[in-house]
């Protein structure tokens, strides 16, 4: 499945569970080797009997996160369509949260991504300025399930990111590394974006990206809306906030299938 350009191997383990490996995780998601994709999401049996399964989502590195917003939009839609017809919303839950899924007209999905967190255990450093090839860039740190940073800079197209995120992660002021986002403003409330995921480079989008790109425009460029558009490789998603940081933020948007098929490990 795909949304926004991001493309997810999906694998069902509801009723029949199997087990696999890092390297096998790796293998999936090699797109000259295996079948190819941002990252592998696996739906789990939960004991619970609240949450309708477990989200598990696994980087190309076969590392797992936490969070993953287009990835939740991909599985909410696969879920109501071959288990959930008669519902409107379920709860799921990662490593890191539980989230809540709906199901809204048109098939799109809103994914409550939880609550935000601007002071988290992997947020280690007391500093919010980069220094890099000579300029200083301030950058705000959220959490939406995985941590993130986020920086506001102009030209965004013309930065090596990749050079610029190895670098930022270098400087250790997170534990472990983090997702980065570079983001200037086109017009009010629409923000485009470029976003280096941990574990899988840079990327067509990410929904938790987005949520963080949007909360921080209240933090660094002071700018306060329910409603932001981010507009990366892949399109355009939409977060809704209202401001509160006791309330969850909200990421909405279609999915679609791309093909199904057996993969041998």
């Amino acid at each position: 499945m795909q949304s926004l350009g991001n493309d997810f191997v999906i694998i069902d383990q509801l009723k029949n569970p199997i087990k696999f490996s890092k390297n096998d995780i790796k293998k999936i998601s090699n797109r000259n080797y295996g079948i190819g994709c941002d990252q592998v999401l696996v739906l789990e049996k939960s004991e619970k009997k609240e949450i309708a399964f477990k989200y598990k989502i696994y980087n190309k590195d076969g590392t797992e996160s936490g969070q993953c917003g287009n990835g939740a939009k991909c599985i909410g839609k696969y879920y109501f369509d071959k288990y959930g017809k008669n519902r409107k919303e379920i709860k799921i839950e990662t490593i890191s949260r539980r989230m809540s899924l709906r199901i809204l007209k048109n098939s799109l999905i809103e994914v409550d991504m939880g609550l935000p967190l601007f002071n988290f255990k992997e947020y280690k450093s007391s500093k919010n300025i980069f220094n890099f090839k000579g300029k200083k860039h301030y950058f705000s740190a959220i959490s939406i399930g995985n941590p993130h940073a986020v920086f506001f800079i102009k030209n965004i197209n013309k930065v090596d990111l990749a050079d610029f995120a190895n670098n930022f992660n270098k400087k250790l002021f997170f534990n472990g590394d983090v997702n980065i986002s570079i983001v200037e403003e086109i017009k009010k409330n629409n923000w485009l974006a470029r976003i280096y995921e941990r574990g899988s480079g840079e990327t067509m989008a990410c929904g938790s990206a987005a949520c963080a790109i949007s909360l921080s425009t209240s933090t660094i460029k002071d700018i306060s809306s329910k409603n932001n558009y981010v507009h990366m490789h892949g399109g355009k998603a939409q977060v809704k906030w209202s401001g509160n940081i006791t309330e969850p933020v909200y990421l909405i948007g279609s999915s679609q299938y791309v093909f199904d098929g057996n993969y041998k490990i």
